[in-house]
């Protein structure tokens, strides 16, 4: 099991070490947040007003930048989701995906390419054994 946690670890290297919300983003000015390897990732107004017209007020407070796209192993095909209430929601609002739980969205490689093209550097990718 070390070597699978190791691999793990290897895959999410890239991870924020620095998660602001949306609002905070708003009053900064400032567009980025730092991953682990000291990279800052700029997401630039473009994505941020994609999110930013998709939210209302509370979503605007919760959401953080990045939003995590983590893979999904509950089904028969491999599939990815996003779990998290607010961040369910606002890939859902996104994609223009019914919800059908309160707290995650389940996508699939054509819904990954699709948020890919909205808000490429808004959200980021986790590997779960």
């Amino acid at each position: 099991m070390d070597f699978v946690k190791s691999i793990m670890s290897d895959l999410n290297r890239n991870l924020a070490v620095s998660k602001p919300s949306l609002f905070e983003m708003e009053q900064s000015g400032d567009y980025t947040y730092k991953v682990r390897d000291g990279s800052v990732i700029d997401i630039g107004r473009e994505q941020f007003e994609a999110l930013w017209n998709v939210c209302d007020d509370s979503e605007r407070l919760r959401l953080r930048i990045p939003i995590y796209v983590s893979t999904d192993v509950s089904g028969e095909y491999g599939a990815w989701k996003v779990e998290g209430r607010t961040e369910a929601s606002v890939v859902a609002k996104l994609l223009g995906k019914p919800m059908f739980r309160d707290d995650r969205v389940r996508l699939y490689n054509p819904d990954l390419k699709d948020l890919k093209k909205i808000i490429p550097d808004a959200y980021m990718v986790v590997f779960t054994p």
